[in-house]
């Protein structure tokens, strides 16, 4: 969403490629969940697949790669895109193998409508600011603050929403300090 932004922040004489940090971006959310499961795996005893996701994985990226970059309009793109199928194939891997490890049951509601919800809020008031800001303050401003508004409403809505369970709120260091202030505030049970 603020990949041209981010850029002219960073490289304000060098800010080309705002689609190709855009698309880059979404490899971070398999990467993570992959990580996530690895270590779940590895903890199980199973570090082989883990290895075997990853190449698939590469495997996916180097046919993305030879077949995307020879596009028209798509070039360099490709490999951004070529690294989001590399990650997302090694994530459905791993996330098989561990539905069929441990018995694995989920609410969706908790896990996966919540959190889109708590992501939409945050994109949806962070737009906002951001659209209002620059009519009257410079691009750059208007961006950090547009950020930092995101983030706040992020955790204000991860409270609100009550995404975290009391259980994963303990597991945290000073977990139970924490809990303790939440419960004083109303935002957990």
């Amino acid at each position: 969403m603020y990949s041209k932004e981010i850029l002219m922040l960073l490289f304000p004489y060098a800010s080309d490629g705002a689609e190709l940090l855009a698309i880059s971006s979404i490899t971070i959310v398999f990467a993570i969940l992959s990580q996530t499961i690895n270590g779940i795996l590895q903890g199980y005893g199973n570090a082989k697949v883990p290895v075997i996701a990853l190449s698939a994985g590469v495997v996916v990226k180097i046919f993305a790669n030879v077949i995307l970059l020879r596009i028209d309009g798509i070039y360099e793109n490709g490999a951004a895109i070529g690294s989001v199928l590399c990650h997302l194939t090694s994530f459905i891997i791993v996330y098989m193998v561990l539905l069929k490890t441990i018995n694995f049951k989920f609410s969706i509601i908790r896990l996966a409508f919540r959190p889109i919800l708590a992501t939409l809020i945050m994109i949806i008031s962070s737009y906002a600011v951001y659209k209002l800001l620059i009519q009257v303050i410079s691009i750059r401003i208007a961006t950090i603050i547009a950020i930092s508004v995101a983030v706040i409403i992020f955790a204000m809505s991860i409270l609100v929403l009550r995404i975290f369970s009391k259980e994963e709120i303990l597991m945290l260091p000073n977990g139970e300090k924490i809990y303790k202030a939440l419960s004083k505030a109303k935002f957990c049970k």
